[in-house]
């Protein structure tokens, strides 16, 4: 196994749908009561740098999203570092390097974030009254490859992309996953047949990144030495070939974002009635979309075609 580090193309996936959902706010309000709102994107990584910080607003439910058109300007952006005892470390000011998109000044862009930290995110927007935007993060601890038990596989075979990683520390509750895959050869006749029933010509592109829902530290097996045993399931993987494997361990702001856009989407097999719905929720006071947090594993497997393909 080649383990990769540093290369987080599959961040996009994990967040390209918070644009879609966002927009409109997704309280699924009428569209007499549609009222506008700061839209913030932004999730730290640990033991990578600092990251940017996107601010926009939302757009009418009945017109196209435009982040260059809704980008938001001059805003006063810092964010707060607190170690594990909670004490403040440092404090980030933020500058507009392009229309809407805010990053650390030059002299803090190379420090890194820090697992099981917290990060204080405030905005403060001096066009509109002074209107503040706050949040807060908890980054989740680091974890990694203890054992490659199986890197290569045949498609649905009885053996599946296997791995033992070592069980990352949580904040009172039990750790939750979202795996993502990034096809290397993504192309038309490597497509697994669920996902070719589902992908035209067209959306090559899309099905290269596939990202799957959350998964719950107890659906793992835990074995005696503490570490956990993970599984790729297969619904995971849309090509044949090598294939990059990221297991993000997610805080609580991106665990409750994702769950609860799920149910609003109709997905997670729900049974609440639509007047039922919880809004999404985003954990942001004065905003809506993400202030989030994770850790990240990387591996790339090998995915062979069943002897009939």
């Amino acid at each position: 196994m080649n383990p990769v580090t540093k290369h987080h193309n599959l961040l996009p996936l994990l967040f390209a749908v918070m644009a879609v959902t966002s927009l409109s706010g997704c309280d699924l309000y009428g569209q007499d009561d549609y009222v506008e709102q700061y839209m913030v994107e932004s999730y730290l990584i640990a033991n990578n740098e600092m990251p940017e910080i996107r601010l926009s607003t939302t757009a009418p439910f009945n017109e196209n999203y435009f982040f260059d058109e809704r980008a938001v300007s001059n805003a006063d952006i810092r964010v707060m570092s607190y170690d594990e005892e909670g004490n403040h470390d440092k404090t980030y000011h933020y500058s507009e390097t392009g229309r809407g998109i805010y990053r650390p000044l030059s002299d803090d862009r190379s420090d890194l974030v820090q697992p099981r930290w917290t990060y204080e995110l405030d905005i403060v927007i001096p066009d509109d009254n002074e209107h503040r935007i706050e949040a807060r993060t908890s980054v989740p601890d680091t974890f990694s490859v203890k054992e490659v038990i199986r890197d290569s596989a045949v498609y649905q075979g009885s053996e599946q992309l296997e791995f033992r990683i070592t069980r990352n520390r949580a904040n009172d509750r039990q750790n939750y996953f979202i795996y993502a895959t990034r096809a290397l050869d993504p192309v038309e006749e490597n497509l697994t047949p669920f996902w070719r029933d589902i992908f035209e010509d067209e959306d090559i592109e899309e099905a290269r990144r596939i990202r799957t829902s959350i998964v719950n530290e107890e659906n793992f097996d835990l074995n005696p030495d503490g570490t956990l045993t993970l599984r790729m399931p297969w619904i995971g993987i849309a090509f044949y070939g090598p294939n990059v494997i990221s297991t993000f361990s997610i805080d609580d702001n991106t665990f409750d974002y994702f769950r609860s856009q799920t149910v609003q989407v109709g997905g997670g097999n729900s049974t609440l009635a639509p007047g039922e719905i919880q809004n999404i929720i985003y954990n942001l006071d004065g905003a809506i979309g993400l202030f989030g947090s994770m850790s990240e594993l990387q591996m790339e497997v090998y995915v062979e075609r069943p002897p009939s393909h």
